[in-house]
C-alpha cells in the first residue's frame, strides 16, 4: 500500500472514463495542476478519437490508473484479426488501430483495483461496483473492503468507482464513503450537462467540480462525428 498518511493536506485530482478525450483531460489537468498525487479510475480509451493521445498524456502526468471495462475491449479488438483496409466498425476499431503496442502493453498491465491512504484516509481504487449497481448497504461495502488491509488509525474509509459517468459522495456511515468523479470524455445521454466531471480531494475531503471549456462533448455529438467520419451518406 502506498501510505502517505502522514503528509497533510494533499491534494488528489481524481478522474475517471476519459474515453480518448485529449482535450477534455488536457483541460482538467491545466485547471488542477497543483494537485500532488493524480488517480484515474479506468476507462482511458473507447468512446472517443485520441486514444494514444491519452494513453501519453496519463503516462507522463504519473496518473495511477486501474483498467477499465472499455480498456479490456479495446485490448481485445487490437489482439483480434482487423481488417484496417475497409473504415473502423465503431470506435473500438478505431481505438484499436490508433494504439501502438507499448500503449497496448500499459493498458494490458494495469490493475483491476488498488488501495493506498492518505491523510489519515484509506482509499479503494477500482472502475465499477457491480456493473450499473450503487453501493447501498454498509454489507456491501464491507465485503468490497474484505480483502483489502486497512491502516490503523484512519479517520474513514473511501471506495473510488467510476463507469456510470455520474458523480457522487454517498456516505453510508461517518466513516464509510464512495466516491464517483463522473466522467472526463462525455455525460450519458440525457444529463442535461456536458461540463466535464472530476473530483479533488484535499486534506481527506473530497468536492466534485464541473468544468467548462470548448472540448465539453455530449455522447450524441460524439457518436455523429463518428458517423459523419467513417460512415457518409451515400
Amino acid at each position: 500500500m502506498a501510505n502517505r498518511g502522514l503528509r497533510s493536506n494533499m491534494k488528489i485530482l481524481l478522474i475517471s472514463d476519459i474515453h480518448s478525450n485529449i482535450r477534455a483531460l488536457e483541460a482538467v489537468l491545466k485547471a488542477e495542476q497543483g494537485s500532488d498525487q493524480i488517480y484515474c479510475t479506468g476507462d482511458l480509451v473507447d468512446v472517443g478519437f485520441h486514444a494514444q493521445e491519452v494513453v501519453e498524456c496519463v503516462r507522463e502526468a504519473g496518473v495511477i490508473c486501474v483498467q477499465g471495462n472499455h480498456d479490456r475491449k479495446v485490448i481485445q479488438r487490437y489482439e483480434e484479426a482487423r481488417d484496417t483496409d475497409c473504415p473502423p466498425r465503431d470506435f473500438a476499431d478505431l481505438n484499436a488501430r490508433q494504439l501502438n503496442p507499448d500503449a497496448i502493453a500499459y493498458l494490458k498491465n494495469l490493475p483491476e483495483r488498488l488501495h493506498f491512504a492518505h491523510d489519515r484516509v484509506a482509499y479503494l481504487l477500482q472502475h465499477l461496483y457491480r456493473g450499473y449497481d450503487l453501493i447501498e448497504t454498509l454489507a456491501e461495502y464491507d465485503s468490497i473492503w474484505a480483502d483489502t488491509p486497512v491502516p490503523e488509525a484512519v479517520s474513514h474509509r473511501a471506495v473510488l468507482l467510476g463507469h456510470t459517468h455520474h458523480p457522487a459522495i454517498c456516505w453510508l456511515r461517518n466513516d464509510a464513503c464512495w466516491i464517483n468523479p463522473g466522467s472526463v470524455g462525455y455525460n450519458r445521454p440525457g444529463d442535461p450537462s456536458i461540463a466535464t466531471r472530476y473530483v479533488t480531494i484535499v486534506g481527506g475531503k473530497a468536492c466534485i467540480h464541473e468544468l467548462e471549456h470548448p472540448a465539453c462533448r455530449s455522447r450524441v455529438a460524439i457518436g455523429e462525428e463518428f458517423t459523419r467520419k467513417f460512415c457518409p451518406t451515400p
